[in-house]
């Protein structure tokens, strides 16, 4: 069996031998295929140059864009915690707010009747 198999592939191989035909191109279409193959290797190259720039533009991008989602959240909890600030300022006013006989222009009126008061009595004893 296995004889009959290199019989068949030697006939084979010796019988596409035999029919060779060939084909004759000019000279001037080598020439010029030749040439736009190297224009193609040549815009190939700059491709794969500008996809890797690309590429490495598009991770540097990423990494940016990671690191603003950081930021954004990092002052999204800075303005939360500002406003929390701010509450706990308005509770401090509300707790260290003056109340009402602890009142300057109360005390300077108490101070005003009170010395007029001992003015006026030390007069009236003297004067007597």
């Amino acid at each position: 069996m296995r004889y009959i198999i290199y019989i068949l592939l030697l006939v084979g191989f010796l019988y596409g031998q035999s029919e060779e035909k060939t084909i004759s191109v000019p000279k001037s279409d080598v020439i010029e295929w030749a040439n736009k193959l190297k224009q193609y290797e040549t815009s190939d190259s700059l491709q794969t140059s500008l996809i890797s720039d690309l590429e490495l533009q598009v991770k540097k991008l990423e990494e940016n864009s990671t690191l603003d989602s950081l930021i954004i959240s990092t002052r999204v909890h800075q303005i939360d915690l500002l406003k929390e600030t701010t509450e706990l300022y308005k509770e401090k006013v509300k707790v260290v707010k003056p109340k009402w006989h602890e009142n300057k222009w109360l005390w300077f009126t108490y101070g005003v009747v009170a010395t007029s008061t001992s003015v006026w009595l030390t007069g009236q004893l003297v004067g007597e």
